[in-house]
């Protein structure tokens, strides 16, 4: 289990998101009543803040005033889970995070710690975009119930060293184990993938990894050359740096490693067929084109973009790279769906919450189905919009029109939301 927490500024829109989220489940709710809106919630936490207003702003003002806590268990950890199980799960997280105590910088004072159990908070339960892998959200008042603020110092650590703790007295396996198991078994299927190529090339490559179920993102210098790729394990990421003690997978040495793997093979072969031979003829890796897009940053329209020389009756692509909240979300469009995605935000009058490039990201999460990174970043910048409950591309909507239908919602989402007066 792992277990991730920030300090925000905007708590309305995350705890909107945490509840009204399609497919989202109230787990509980603290010092709060039950069966509210969220906008209720919030206003609640408002309510409290206002009322010890002058105790919590007497030396600095206090500008983030919400707690966001996101709580990921393996999905081997939670099968079969009633939602009386990811309650315990819920209140034994926030008991072990209140319990960790840090020291400052000068080594001698204490840093408070957090009171979580005596705060409003509400715990929803999320599935992925896919539907299966479960995780909580846990949203919080900074104030406490008695005017005193949550301490936010080393508050990351603190949401992980309590997911350990509690990996610890459950008998789960702990983050850095899991992530050094994960490692080993993404190395074995590179090596796996090697051996299976009668020529090293990056297509193939790519191709055996996702064929074993792994994501690939390839990232390419302005002249073509691999510099660098990750491999996805679920929803981990794994640079080629981490695979194997000899950075034997690394861009740099990868297709020498693949020349000794069919060297030895052939060695092997040739041995068992003749034990008068020898010599040994090497193979030599044939060097072919790669053919792999750039990870380009966002572009602005005016900018050139990185492209692929495609196969026949194959449209040109692009491919970004969104990262959000840790994680890398690919994306591949077709270069005339990606000049129309640009061109459609940058005649837009910017009256947006964000920076375009925000809204940028945005667009091309929802041209390839990532709604909730999508709907994060906007409720992050403080748009006042999600996604319709029914958004998705219908059957008859080409990469052209469905590229300008994701540009003008993605600007929507960004919209700041109309505050209305109260009265005529």
């Amino acid at each position: 289990m792992v277990a991730l927490a920030d300090v925000i500024t905007h708590g309305c829109n995350a705890v909107r998101y945490s509840v009204d989220k399609e497919k989202s489940e109230v787990v509980m709710v603290h010092c709060l009543p039950e069966n509210i809106t969220p906008s209720s919630m919030w206003d609640r936490m408002l309510i409290l803040q206002q009322k010890y207003r002058e105790k919590i702003n007497r030396y600095n003002h206090l500008y983030k005033t919400a707690i966001r806590i996101e709580v990921s268990p393996a999905k081997e950890e939670t099968e079969n889970w009633t939602m009386a199980d990811w309650q315990k799960l819920a209140d034994d997280f926030i008991r072990e995070f209140d319990a960790q105590v840090y020291l400052k910088n000068d080594g001698r004072k204490e840093n408070g710690h957090t009171n979580l159990a005596n705060s409003q908070y509400v715990v929803s339960l999320h599935r992925d975009s896919k539907g299966q892998i479960l995780h909580l959200h846990i949203n919080a008042n900074r104030i406490d119930m008695e005017g005193n603020t949550n301490n936010s110092y080393m508050i990351r650590k603190r949401a992980m060293a309590a997911a350990n703790k509690i990996n610890e007295q459950r008998g789960w396996i702990q983050s850095m184990k899991k992530r050094d198991w994960n490692i080993n078994e993404v190395t074995n299927a590179c090596i796996d993938a090697l051996k299976m190529m009668d020529s090293f090339d990056w297509n193939t490559y790519e191709a055996k990894l996702k064929a074993k179920g792994y994501g690939v993102n390839v990232k390419r210098s302005n002249d073509g050359k691999v510099v660098g790729y990750v491999v996805k394990k679920g929803n981990s990421f794994y640079k080629s740096t981490l695979l194997d003690h000899s950075r034997s997978l690394t861009p740099s040495r990868i297709k020498n490693t693949w020349v000794k793997l069919h060297q030895d093979k052939s060695i092997h072969t040739q041995t068992i067929a003749s034990k008068s031979m020898r010599t040994v003829s090497r193979p030599v890796a044939p060097v072919k084109v790669n053919t792999q897009q750039l990870k380009p940053q966002l572009l602005t329209r005016d900018e050139p973009l990185p492209i692929i020389k495609p196969e026949q009756n194959t449209p040109e692509m692009v491919h970004h790279d969104i990262e959000w909240n840790g994680r890398i979300h690919p994306v591949d469009i077709p270069i005339e769906a990606d000049k129309a995605l640009l061109d459609e935000l940058g005649t837009m009058e910017v009256d947006l919450c964000a920076t375009i490039v925000d809204a940028q990201k945005t667009a091309f999460l929802l041209f390839a189905n990532y709604l909730d990174a999508a709907t994060e970043i906007a409720e992050s910048c403080g748009g006042g919009a999600s996604t319709e409950s029914n958004w998705g591309r219908k059957d008859d909507e080409d990469d052209m029109e469905w590229a300008r239908r994701c540009a003008r919602q993605a600007r929507q989402m960004h919209q700041r939301p109309i505050r209305r007066s109260r009265g005529l």
